[in-house]
């Protein structure tokens, strides 16, 4: 179908998915969250505590992933023993995404598959990659914690 200027699609700029979804996580883990999670170990007890609220209510938006879904997750992440083998696990992790059927399960899943990809992309050192790891845990702990399907 070629594009015709009266038509709404044409003139309206499609923003992707992950953009939306990367906006999301901006929304609720901040603007610097890529940081925040890389130095999740090395950060002041001040910062570790505000960003530990903002994780909190970052799963507590995700509550419709079903626990089995979530510990796919963690696994994919925890299993990483290097920097390198993690960068080969992000194709792994939009598989999780594209394996949804329900369009709001692919946004929550989805936007934690931005999180850990731009994780991914910032990572310099084995440190960061243990950030990485904990933020996960993290996300399990209290997505449990939370959890409706108990």
């Amino acid at each position: 179908m070629s594009p015709v200027k009266g038509n709404p699609r044409y003139n309206s700029p499609r923003v992707s998915p992950e953009e939306e979804w990367r906006s999301e996580a901006q929304k609720d883990l901040g603007s610097n969250y890529v940081q925040s999670i890389l130095n999740f170990e090395k950060m002041e007890i001040e910062k570790f505590k505000e960003f530990n609220e903002k994780i909190k209510k970052f799963v507590q938006k995700r509550q419709g992933i079903n626990s089995t879904r979530m510990r796919k997750i963690y696994e994919i992440v925890h299993q990483a023993k290097n920097p390198e083998a993690f960068l080969l696990a992000i194709p792994r992790l939009a598989y999780l995404v594209g394996r949804e059927d329900r369009k709001e399960n692919k946004r929550l899943i989805g936007t934690i598959f931005v999180v850990l990809q731009d994780s991914a992309k910032g990572m310099k050192s084995p440190e960061d990659l243990r950030g990485i790891q904990r933020f996960a845990e993290a996300l399990v702990a209290y997505h449990k914690f939370y959890s409706i399907d108990q």
